[in-house]
């Protein structure tokens, strides 16, 4: 940080507005520098880098705007010099050609694109563990995915921040511009994991460079409590199907980030919870409350018709209005009929008497899937599996829509994410390298709830970190 703007930050009132600027390094060394604008003017910004420029510069490299001193060659007048000769000062007006050669005087001008994003958590403490900031972009219709080009949010797992901060009035072409530029100390931050990610905004937990589950071993990074690999890449073998052999059977056992499972349908013989029955951990049951009137049904939830009355319920997924059809709903209906909320579950630890909720430890919450299909209506929260052969997988619905050969499930959808997903945690890879089958009888059956210990779990942290 330099004296100057440590004496404009100790001033009662800063005659300037603080600017953000961020540099986001991907994997192939390209650095997308955004900011999250300033004073409601979201065009792009400049400002000059903090590094020494190298000299000396060939004609074709020249940056607009940067002053050079001619050594030798021509063709400079074009480029904004008043003549050709050797030691001629001039700012340049284009990037040059021909042989002409020249030093550069003042450092390089770089520019930041305009991005809704923000950063919090920027704890600063003498003891204890380092804080771990988030930085939450936005993604609205994939917005951040476009400046990702050919990478996915994953990819960014691993990969530098850098967070400059200036005064307004110190950005290229404002009163203040100089070089060296003038700033406060730069931020550094590697993105630990992504935190969360929804078609609205991404957003990234970041360590310190010096925070010890950053520091890297031979072909290793050391992370404390969540696993370091990419799903179904990397170090993790998963298949990228979820196939797996057990027995003379295969089944593909999927798992949304919550490590609930995804099913086409509950095993043969499961039926309505009842508090008199005795469960294992083999069982699975689906409960049919509440009672929920026409005009209140949630997408994508299962129900059961309780009473038809005036209610179409085929306009919403159900096949036909009989009292007891189960459907899926596909708009929240109207009139007076009523419909009981039908939910599914997995037996945990083996019980009487316990009712399936969703803070209950003896259940978990099943969620159903179809496999996707073109010219359909598909209403939010619905599950579908799709994908190519050996790469089928499930995803979920986020916007309503009719699915065509131009909208189907994929990363960079506005309409589609992947539901199938891990949890980074241990629970989450015992979930899947330690499946046992509800029955050793035929393919495709759900998973037990107990997990078999014997399975070695390909778990790439380090949990031993988090104690000393």
């Amino acid at each position: 940080m330099t004296n100057l703007i440590a004496t404009d930050a100790q001033t009662q009132e800063i005659d300037s507005g603080l600017i953000d600027l961020f540099e986001i390094t991907l994997p192939n060394g390209t650095v997308l520098r955004l900011h999250p604008g300033v004073d409601d003017d979201l065009t792009n910004i400049q400002f000059r880098t903090s590094k020494a420029p190298t000299n000396p510069v060939s004609a074709g490299n020249f940056v607009v705007g940067n002053t050079y001193t001619i050594v030798s060659g021509t063709g400079f007048t074009s480029i904004g010099a008043s003549n050709n000769n050797a030691g001629t000062s001039f700012v340049a007006t284009g990037v040059g050609s021909g042989n002409g050669v020249a030093n550069q005087t003042d450092y390089t001008i770089i520019e930041y694109t305009p991005f809704p994003m923000s950063i919090d958590g920027l704890d600063l403490q003498a003891d204890g563990a380092s804080s771990r900031p988030s930085l939450t972009v936005a993604n609205l219709g994939g917005l951040f995915g476009a400046q990702l080009g050919d990478y996915t949010n994953d990819d960014l797992v691993g990969c530098r921040i850098l967070r400059r901060q200036t005064l307004k009035k110190y950005l290229y072409g404002e009163s203040g511009d100089a070089s060296p530029p003038i700033e406060f100390r730069k931020q550094e931050y590697i993105i630990d994991r992504i935190a969360s990610e929804s078609n609205i905004a991404l957003i990234l937990e970041v360590a310190m460079p010096f925070d010890l589950e950053n520091i890297k071993l031979p072909r290793r990074v050391v992370v404390g409590k969540y696993c370091s690999w990419k799903y179904q890449q990397d170090g993790c073998s998963w298949a990228a199907d979820s196939a797996v052999q057990y027995g003379d059977y295969t089944h593909n056992p999927y798992f949304n980030i919550d490590d609930s499972p995804l099913l086409d349908a509950l095993p043969s013989g499961s039926i309505a919870h009842s508090s008199s029955t005795a469960y294992t951990t083999s069982s699975y049951v689906f409960t049919n409350t509440p009672t929920t009137t026409a005009g209140s049904f949630k997408f994508g939830s299962y129900y059961t018709i309780a009473s038809a009355g005036n209610t179409d319920f085929t306009a919403v997924g159900a096949a036909n209005n009989n009292v007891g059809t189960v459907f899926q709903a596909t708009g929240a209906g109207s009139g007076t009929g009523t419909a009981t909320e039908t939910r599914h579950w997995q037996c945990l630890i083996a019980h009487t008497n316990q009712t399936p909720s969703s803070s209950s430890i003896y259940w978990k919450e099943v969620f159903l899937w179809d496999d996707w299909v073109t010219a359909t209506s598909y209403a939010k929260n619905v599950r579908v599996r799709y994908g190519a052969t050996g790469e089928k997988t499930i995803w979920k619905c986020i916007q309503a829509h009719t699915s065509s050969a131009a909208i189907v499930p994929e990363r960079k959808s506005s309409y589609w994410v992947r539901e199938d997903s891990c949890g980074k945690t241990m629970q989450s890879c015992k979930c899947r390298f330690g499946f046992i089958p509800v029955a050793d009888s035929a393919n495709n059956e759900a998973p037990k709830s107990d997990k078999n210990t014997a399975a070695t779990l390909p778990f790439g942290s380090f949990p031993g970190t988090l104690k000393f």
